[in-house]
């Protein structure tokens, strides 16, 4: 995930007035519509009374637990990617599609073709982007909203449009503070009644589609009333002054008249992917065999989603408020076990005290993070460094995922993925095997503080005990490097990585699998004062 840094504005006043008058002529026609932004309707849910066939395939409670939700973990990215395309096909009143990316590769095509499907038969399909990365396929997003019945909005918006680097420069050195705060946020729900939420954006890499790379990550499918929870979310993010419909963005009115060449490419991207052995393996997987009965193997839990408001990124909001509040509130706090798994882990000053509160409990914590090797953003990573000697000082139990291709069954099982090299991108804590948390909130100041995040806390032994298998799964010596602390020549504490290898196991003392360019960049970056922005 691409992190974002204001620099001191201070030291570049006489760099920023060039740059401005560099750029005035740039961005004199690319600037967004005010009569546009002005116009935007507000809309909201369906109830979920509403009668629709996903509404007789929804899941009952039992009667011993009549606040009950259903859930189906997809800790496949297979299973992924066919459950929203499954949703995307089912639904009949309403899609409602939340992300911080959406490539326009061909797992994109193929849900942007589902979405552009349910639209033409009449569904309802709202789609909130989060604006950083919206310039990639801006003008294909502008000519899939002049589709009746389907709109895009974006969160946040650059106000100057395009992606000339000049142009995005100036204006994060103007409005730095505002424009560092994104929507990090991902839902897909389907006429109210069935939702997916967890740590999947879209694109061929969180769906075990991409040929070099995959995630290893954990969304969950969802139905019953938690779902309504999700829907209000998405209505209060879909509703507010953050957000600015794409018809406000120039170039509109002749981006519709590509709207059918664009219709004609998604579908042969489609049917294109249904004649690889991708989707052939997509459609034996035994998720799409519950699809096509419409008889699901659900996991009962009560659960609630936590979301921080979209006004987080005004600032100034009360913790109360925001998604660790909410958490609080929820009286989520471990007794026994805390296990934790986070690709970006920065606990910063507020989770070291946190963690420190429950190790002085006796409370056993483990926690699963990316090595430098597997980590997809090294300026993180440098965050957490800072943070290993004391958190093993204090007892906690770290391990580092390896990035070593899915060869291995029970690897494959863990990540679902077999990309020929996996990162860790699952976000999930499990209280006590009793509750678990699962959405996209890291570890980190920037999950904690900038950006807007949200997850479900689910009440239920069994889910988690699953998500603490998958957990201790990650954490197995053949996946991952396990960290401890040992006293040097010199009489000083020294980091020592453990693993298993075909000799057995095996320890270092430097960040393994990483090259010394790595090891060298680790060292530089961590001089730097920015875990602020982490």
């Amino acid at each position: 995930m691409t992190r974002l840094m204001t620099p001191d504005q201070s030291g570049f006043l006489p760099f920023l007035l060039i740059l401005l008058a560099t750029t005035q002529l740039l961005v004199a026609c690319t600037t967004l519509k005010d009569r546009h932004i002005n116009q935007r309707q507000p809309s909201f849910a369906i109830s979920r009374d509403t009668p629709t066939r996903l509404r007789q395939l929804a899941y009952t409670p039992p009667d011993d637990l009549p606040d009950a939700s259903g859930f189906v973990l997809l800790d496949s990215g297979m299973d992924a990617l066919s459950s929203r395309l499954w949703l995307a096909d089912q639904a009949e009143k309403s899609l409602d599609v939340q992300y911080y990316i959406f490539h326009g590769d061909k797992t994109g095509a193929v849900v942007a073709d589902s979405l552009l499907r349910a639209a033409q038969r009449g569904v309802r399909v709202r789609v909130l982007l989060d604006d950083i990365y919206v310039f990639e396929n801006e003008s294909n997003i502008l000519a899939l909203d002049s589709q009746p019945n389907l709109e895009i909005r974006v969160f946040n918006a650059f106000r100057h449009r395009g992606g000339n680097p000049l142009v995005r420069l100036s204006q994060f050195l103007v409005d730095g503070d505002r424009l560092n705060r994104r929507m990090h946020n991902k839902l897909f729900i389907a006429d109210n009644q069935y939702g997916i939420t967890g740590g999947r954006n879209i694109g061929d890499e969180y769906f075990q589609a991409h040929e070099e790379f995959g995630f290893i990550d954990l969304d969950v499918l969802t139905s019953g009333p938690v779902v309504d929870e999700m829907s209000k979310a998405f209505d209060d993010y879909w509703n507010s002054n953050a957000v600015v419909p794409v018809r406000a963005i120039p170039g509109y009115k002749r981006a519709r008249q590509q709207l059918p060449a664009l219709g004609e490419a998604l579908s042969n991207a489609r049917k294109s992917m249904e004649a690889t052995p991708y989707w052939k393996a997509l459609q034996a997987r035994p998720l799409s065999a519950q699809f096509q009965s419409g008889e699901f193997y659900w996991l009962d839990g009560v659960a609630h989603a936590v979301v921080d408001p979209p006004e987080k990124i005004d600032g100034g909001l009360h913790i109360s408020d925001l998604l660790l509040g909410q958490m609080i509130g929820l009286r989520v706090d471990p007794e026994e076990e805390l296990m934790i798994v986070s690709p970006y882990f920065v606990p910063g000053k507020i989770g070291m005290d946190w963690l420190a509160y429950l190790r002085s409990r006796n409370v056993n914590i483990k926690v699963l993070t990316n090595s430098l090797a597997a980590n997809d953003v090294p300026l993180v990573h440098a965050g957490y460094a800072r943070y290993r000697e004391p958190l093993l000082d204090m007892g906690v139990e770290l391990f580092e995922l390896k990035p070593l291709p899915n060869t291995s069954p029970k690897r494959k099982n863990l990540a679902g993925s077999g990309s020929s090299r996996s990162s860790l991108h699952a976000k999930t804590f499990v209280f006590d095997r009793k509750r678990a948390f699962i959405g996209s909130f890291n570890f980190d100041p920037r999950s904690a503080l900038l950006n807007t995040e949200l997850g479900l806390v689910i009440d239920s032994p069994i889910i988690a005990e699953i998500v603490a298998l998958m957990s201790g799964q990650g954490m197995a010596p053949l996946n991952s490097h396990r960290l401890s602390l040992s006293n040097g020549k010199d009489g000083k504490n020294r980091i020592v990585w453990t693993s298993e290898t075909d000799q057995g196991p095996v320890g270092t003392d430097g960040e393994p699998n990483a090259t010394r360019w790595q090891r060298f960049l680790m060292d530089v970056l961590m001089l730097l004062p920015i875990e602020g922005n982490l």
